[in-house]
């Protein structure tokens, strides 16, 4: 109960604090080519599978999911859907569900912004699954998108504004 009051102090902090939504943020995107298949050439990834875990722990336990069982894996462009750069799939009666995110290879972002990036997703989707129970429109899943893209990038702009968070952040992945 209290995570959806949290969450919903949060989505109407984000509507007032960033009132206006780009259309797309088209760096974010990617495109699932046969050209990009074709050179696949194995390419060390910029992000390892252990700090993809380390961000899924610590902003599984910051959102309330520790009773999910979620795993997260590193993924070729062509095994997410077109121009997206992460998304997960759940269960609700299992309470399981699975992080995809876009291999550095894949993207489009600076190497400098790519783990940023990574971990914003991580924060994204989870914040997808959070809201999993609510009664969303499929119809209308922009304003959900929307509302997602603005709390995981508030989320995170507030986590990294505290001033110890680089030492919670290496517990998170020490204590695996």
């Amino acid at each position: 109960m209290r995570l959806i009051v949290v969450l919903a102090w949060l989505i109407a902090l984000a509507f007032v604090a960033f009132p206006g939504s780009p259309a797309t943020n088209a760096s974010r995107t990617t495109e699932n080519s046969a050209s990009q298949r074709a050179r696949v050439a194995v390419e060390p990834s910029l992000i390892t599978q252990e700090q993809v875990e380390g961000w899924l722990k610590f902003w599984q336990q910051r959102l309330g999911l520790v009773e999910w069982t979620i795993d997260a894996k590193i993924v070729r462009v062509w095994e997410l859907p077109a121009g997206a750069v992460a998304n997960i799939h759940w269960s609700l009666p299992k309470r399981k569900a699975t992080i995809k995110v876009l291999h550095s290879a894949d993207s489009n972002l600076r190497q400098d912004a790519i783990s940023r990036d990574t971990e914003l997703s991580v924060v994204h989707e989870l914040v997808h699954l959070s809201m999993a129970k609510l009664p969303l429109d499929p119809n209308h899943t922009e304003l959900e998108e929307e509302a997602v893209k603005k709390l995981s990038a508030a989320l995170l702009a507030l986590y990294y504004s505290e001033p110890a968070h680089t030492e919670v952040a290496a517990a998170a992945v020490n204590s695996r």
